[in-house]
């Protein structure tokens, strides 16, 4: 797993946000997929605010965790994301995954 990786689950205003925080590697990106899956949500913003850095095959791993998910009936929103970690997630196909 990614050196300071964590997620937190939040929820404000009736939303459920899952905020990133530290390093996301192919490893964290799973854990990310897996716990919305088994948590069973429906909707679901992603709060990449934190986030200090995501390598291409992070990004890839969650985009394909992602579609897979959107593809079951989860909803996603994106949150937070600066332009270091917007480029990587672009090339990993991860915002196309949430559209």
């Amino acid at each position: 797993m990614a050196r300071n990786f964590r997620s937190v689950i939040s929820g404000r205003e009736g939303r459920v946000t899952l905020e990133l925080a530290g390093e996301v590697d192919g490893s964290s990106a799973a854990e990310v997929c897996y716990r919305i899956e088994t948590l069973g949500l429906r909707e679901c913003s992603l709060d990449f605010s934190r986030v200090e850095a995501i390598d291409v095959f992070g990004a890839r791993v969650l985009a394909r965790g992602l579609k897979a998910l959107r593809n079951r009936g989860v909803r996603f929103g994106v949150e937070g994301l600066s332009e270091h970690v917007g480029g990587k997630l672009c090339l990993g196909g991860v915002l196309e995954a949430v559209v």
